[in-house]
């Protein structure tokens, strides 16, 4: 009986598939900046209008990958980060996390979804952070009277700069002709782009291995 146990494992199939949710959910990917941005050009302007700031975008054009990049930076900054996700139908925070957030030092409150929140729990979040001289840096849709941080814009080019860093060491059968075709579909939706594009490598490596 042959001993097989030194060979490697065999990677499940949704790890071989270089468009899985293991590799591309935030915080996985890193943030592409433009050439004329960086986190710290980011952590500056933030600083400069006394931590409060929006990151505003269309769905899954990469604001909770920012965010995410962005924190190592502001805890490198002396702040003390509490963030929290908002999910649909989320009109307020948990109970406890702006009691905790608040009377941390040098507290910054971070909001992924901020556009989730009712008009009254956003006035109340925002007296809260005023009251504990706390930062509130949030993520929208759209803009909701806070200093613009960033608008992330993602184009064609980016899209075919993370599939390139994404197929760097998982191969995969995907093109540009693939590339183009999520894009004209998803548009600015990086998110649902990959996704398509993770469809479309399955089917792929099914045609190919039905073929051999």
């Amino acid at each position: 009986m042959n001993d097989n146990s030194h060979q490697n494992p065999v990677i499940p199939s949704r790890q071989a598939n270089p468009f899985a949710s293991c590799w591309t959910r935030p915080g996985t990917i890193p943030f592409q900046f433009p050439a004329d941005v960086s986190p710290e050009i980011l952590l500056n302007d933030l600083a400069a209008a006394n931590w409060w700031g929006e990151i505003v975008g269309a769905h899954g054009s990469g604001k909770s990958t920012l965010l995410e990049s962005l924190k190592p930076w502001l805890v490198a900054a002396g702040r003390s980060v509490s963030a929290f996700t908002l999910r649909d139908g989320e009109r307020r925070l948990p109970p406890d996390f702006l009691r905790t957030a608040c009377t941390a030092p040098r507290p910054l409150v971070i909001i992924d979804g901020y556009e989730q929140l009712s008009m009254i729990y956003r006035l109340y979040l925002r007296n809260c952070c005023r009251r504990a001289s706390a930062g509130l840096l949030i993520t929208s849709h759209v803009r909701v009277g806070l200093p613009l941080l960033f608008h992330t814009q993602p184009n064609f080019a980016l899209a075919t700069l993370l599939v390139s860093n994404l197929t760097a060491h998982i191969s995969s059968p995907i093109g540009i002709a693939d590339i183009a075709a999520s894009h004209a579909c998803h548009g600015s939706n990086v998110r649902e782009l990959l996704f398509a594009l993770y469809d479309r490598h399955e089917r792929l490596v099914r045609t190919t291995t039905i073929a051999g």
